[in-house]
């Protein structure tokens, strides 16, 4: 699988010495993120689970068939407007199973290599708007 993700509203980390206490929202980890020491904070944390989501295939994960996205299945597929609709339902549904965040517009193009799906999303605890723009690239040999 290829991706690519680009970060339209990407808040840059201020450098965090090991000793300060957080006390935001929300605090988690990421393997991917490039922070050097992994650790992911409120709206770029709560970004990073969607993406997560999103470049997971659907059924890829253990004990959780359900978790992910049926986009990878789709990108081969021609993007008429039946499937545009299955694809849109689906990003949906993936985006209603984070209680932090609401939909605010979604768009999807197709590209030469896969499709392009521009993403504006309301993260609800600090109600703040975030564009993410996700690649689904097919896989070229």
């Amino acid at each position: 699988m290829a991706y690519s993700v680009l970060d339209n509203n990407s808040s840059g980390m201020s450098n965090r010495t090991e000793n300060v206490v957080y006390s935001g929202a929300y605090r988690g980890f990421s393997t991917v993120s490039g922070v050097k020491n992994n650790q992911l904070y409120d709206l770029d944390l709560v970004k990073q689970d969607l993406i997560n989501h999103f470049y997971t295939r659907k059924g890829e994960r253990v004990m959780n068939p359900e978790f992910g996205t049926i986009i990878w299945d789709m990108i081969y597929e021609p993007l008429d407007e039946a499937n545009k609709e299955i694809i849109i339902e689906d990003c949906r549904q993936v985006i209603a199973s984070d209680p932090r965040v609401e939909l605010v517009s979604l768009s999807i193009n197709e590209l030469e290599s896969g499709l392009r799906i521009n993403i504006n999303i309301n993260v609800l605890p600090f109600n703040q708007s975030s564009t993410m723009t996700l690649n689904f690239e097919r896989e070229t040999l």
